[in-house]
């Protein structure tokens, strides 16, 4: 079975500060700031990281049934993604308000240029077995 490619797999979405009704968007007044992220999407695990510039990548793996959704809350960094089955890759530059979808079988990692803060959002519960290790290719 041939892989559809990482730009099916992969979907970034930049949620706009709107005053308007929207179930997904981000909102400021004078109590603060909300960031309506997912909206009738099944989580099973939820998680915030911050990510420190100089660092390293973290991630470096692909899940054999999980899919992952990744909220950038603040900070600015970037995401590599590679097909293990193909070697297509693609990188791209993250900021607040980016929500990345991240299907099963795409290799990810993710690099601060900032303090990068993000929730990690997923459809399974965690397990070890699905984490699957990869080398990416060095440029």
């Amino acid at each position: 079975m041939t892989e559809p490619p990482l730009a099916q797999r992969v979907e970034l979405t930049h949620l706009a500060v709107s005053d308007e009704f929207a179930p997904e968007k981000r909102f400021t007044d004078a109590r603060g700031e909300g960031h309506l992220i997912l909206n009738d999407v099944p989580m099973r695990r939820v998680g915030l990281f911050t990510l420190n510039p100089g660092a390293g990548w973290r991630g470096g793996h692909w899940h054999r049934l999980r899919r992952e959704y990744i909220y950038i809350v603040e900070g600015k960094g970037r995401a590599q993604f590679n097909c293990p089955a193909t070697g297509e890759r693609l990188e791209l530059a993250l900021e607040p308000g980016d929500r990345l979808r991240i299907e099963p079988g795409v290799a990810h990692r993710f690099l601060a240029d900032e303090t990068l803060t993000f929730v990690e959002v997923s459809d399974r519960a965690y397990s070890r077995e699905d984490d699957m290790p990869v080398a990416f290719p060095e440029d």
